[in-house]
């Protein structure tokens, strides 16, 4: 079967044509995968500095969607989408035609579903809903900052707390970004001004932080959702302590219950177009510019291989 192969760390995936059919075994879900998200964790693991990463060569990718092909536990045909049980990190993960599965990495679509959408929707979807409802707590009425509107999470963020009933500022970093920001919503460009601001969303991290909390109104909520601009921030606590706004930290490992309790709801919604992902999609053979595309931050929105029809 055709699939991507990881053989060297620090190096983008190559297609191989020769990959052996795995098998469903006892506890495990044999897919014919239609789609696979790639992202910064997948190319992390194959840079052979994360933690963990399975053995070499192994197949990328631990996101994605198909139709089961045989299975002691799901129905054969049935649309899922796949995540967990150490796909792509512990073991191959699921870009190739076909993929062995634990079971409770397997999850059935809800009716309707779209698959690429499937393939690429949980972790951008479940962790803005979860930082404008759970952890922002945002309300009608109030003033919203989002960074990194322009990204998944971002942009999502900013299209929930719109429908949320709040008045939102989504943030960019260039101007050509501006245009993926979803329409009639106000956009900065730059580093974020204006306010003051009830919450802020920030996706971005990096020295900017402090100035974008100064924006935020005295008893506010400002949750901290990534660090794309940046690791590291210099806080002065003084002044942090008198301005008092409440700052919240988005951890989706702790609350990876909720978020699957989330994902049929949210993909459902994002099927039907009340909610919109933006998608870069490659062909399975593309798979090595798509990685440099990502890596280089010239994505437009998540990033999916198409691994076969599935319309």
């Amino acid at each position: 079967m055709r699939g991507l192969r990881i053989s060297e760390f620090g190096r983008p995936p190559a297609l191989a044509d020769d990959l052996p059919v795995p098998e469903a075994g006892e506890g495990t879900t044999l897919v014919r995968v239609a789609a696979a998200a790639l992202g910064h964790l997948d190319r992390s693991v194959a840079s052979g500095t994360f933690p963990h990463h399975p053995p070499l060569p192994y197949v990328p990718c631990g996101d994605g969607a198909g139709r089961v092909e045989d299975s002691d536990r799901f129905p054969r045909g049935a649309l899922v989408w796949l995540r967990g049980g150490g796909l792509g990190i512990a073991r191959d993960g699921v870009a190739a035609e076909y993929a062995a599965v634990p079971d409770e990495a397997v999850h059935l679509a809800p009716e309707g579903a779209d698959p690429i959408l499937a393939s690429c929707f949980f972790s951008p979807a479940t962790s803005a809903w979860i930082s404008v409802h759970d952890l922002a707590g945002v309300k009608e009425g109030q003033r919203v900052l989002v960074t990194g509107a322009a990204g998944a999470v971002g942009s999502l963020a900013v299209q929930i707390a719109v429908q949320a009933g709040a008045d939102v500022t989504a943030s960019v970093s260039r101007k050509e970004r501006a245009q993926l920001v979803p329409a009639g919503v106000r956009t900065l460009v730059g580093e974020a001004g204006g306010g003051p601001y009830d919450a802020l969303i920030d996706t971005v991290g990096g020295p900017g932080l402090p100035a974008r909390l100064d924006a935020v109104e005295p008893g506010g909520v400002a949750v901290i959702v990534g660090y794309t601009a940046g690791a590291r921030v210099e806080l002065d606590l003084p002044s942090r302590c008198a301005h008092d706004v409440d700052l919240r930290f988005l951890n989706m490992i702790r609350r990876a219950p909720q978020a699957f309790a989330l994902a049929d709801g949210l993909l459902s919604r994002l099927s039907a177009g009340e909610l919109t992902l933006r998608t870069d999609r490659y062909a399975l053979a593309a798979a090595p510019v798509a990685w440099e595309a990502l890596a280089a931050g010239r994505a437009e929105g998540r990033v999916v291989l198409e691994v076969a029809d599935d319309r």
